[in-house]
């Protein structure tokens, strides 16, 4: 069928208009106040992963929020010129973080933070603390943290400590009725790894004392250290159970090997039954900037 000049001017009049007639719509209206907004397209970049949480009881939550050394929790156990103090200059999270300060020039000082464990983490414990050291004595055997029987600095216990930058992972015999093998004391003191310093860095570990006395160690989330104790050829029950927790800082270096003041810093304290997992990464500290001389 052929299409007359008159038919084709209509039929392209009504192409016209109707283009016209779309560019100059009114835009689509906004939805009345209450009601829910239209659908938005799901975002390509995935959400943060939540902090991870232990999957077992927390029976010690301490993130010194209260801004005190809480009296209730914990036995503030002293010695010589070393301090247990809430400061607010130097946080893993939130407003307030634990310093333990030992002098420069000090010997056979402490400061140590102790707490009564529940019987669920009798045999096995898992602990977590963030923790920042600065200026750790150049060599000889310090103390972090340990668990075992109760009346700590004379007990039974597993230890992490330092020893020349390394983790020193001890099983210490110094309370015992029942001898272990004919010995009613001594200790014995692996190390392994290597204590990162004046930064932040989330401490996790791992305490077992049956079937088989164990330490394991992991930094921000990686495996450091997995070290088994053996005290004269016995290798579990040394401790006979974890009854208290303590936490600070202890040096047995002589005053010549601390040179400069010890600081450490501990934030986010947690004791489960079962793995704990870590928090928010904490950001780099700024680095000072040198003075440059004219």
């Amino acid at each position: 069928m052929k299409t007359t000049p008159a038919a084709l001017f209509v039929l392209l009049s009504g192409a016209l208009v109707a283009s016209l007639s779309a560019q100059n719509a009114a835009p689509a209206a906004a939805p009345a106040p209450g009601s829910a907004p239209a659908p938005t397209a799901t975002p390509t970049t995935p959400a943060p992963v939540p902090a991870a949480t232990a999957t077992g009881a927390l029976f010690i939550s301490e993130d010194f929020e209260s801004g005190k050394i809480n009296p209730d929790l914990w036995d503030l156990r002293v010695s010589g010129a070393a301090t247990a103090t809430i400061v607010q200059d130097k946080v893993a999270h939130g407003k307030n973080a634990l310093k333990i300060h030992y002098p420069a020039g000090t010997r056979g000082a402490y400061a140590m933070l102790a707490a009564k464990l529940p019987a669920g983490v009798h045999d096995q414990l898992y602990g977590r603390a963030y923790f920042h050291a600065t200026n750790l004595p150049v060599q000889n055997h310090s103390v972090f943290l340990s668990a075992g029987t109760p009346g700590w600095p004379k007990a039974n216990f597993l230890e992490i400590g330092d020893d020349t930058g390394a983790f020193k992972l001890s099983f210490k015999l110094d309370n015992r009725a029942v001898a272990v093998n004919g010995y009613t004391n001594g200790e014995v003191n692996p190390k392994g790894g290597t204590i990162p310093q004046d930064r932040w860095i989330c401490l996790e570990w791992e305490f077992t004392d049956k079937p088989a006395d164990r330490i394991i160690i992991t930094v921000d989330g990686k495996p450091v250290v997995d070290k088994n104790q053996v005290f004269h050829n016995v290798t579990g029950g040394l401790v006979n159970g974890f009854v208290e927790f303590a936490i600070g800082f202890r040096t047995f270096a002589a005053a010549n090997l601390v040179p400069k003041d010890v600081d450490i810093y501990y934030d986010d304290i947690a004791i489960s039954d079962k793995p704990i997992g870590q928090l928010a990464p904490v950001p780099a500290e700024a680095k000072p900037v040198a003075a440059v001389t004219p």
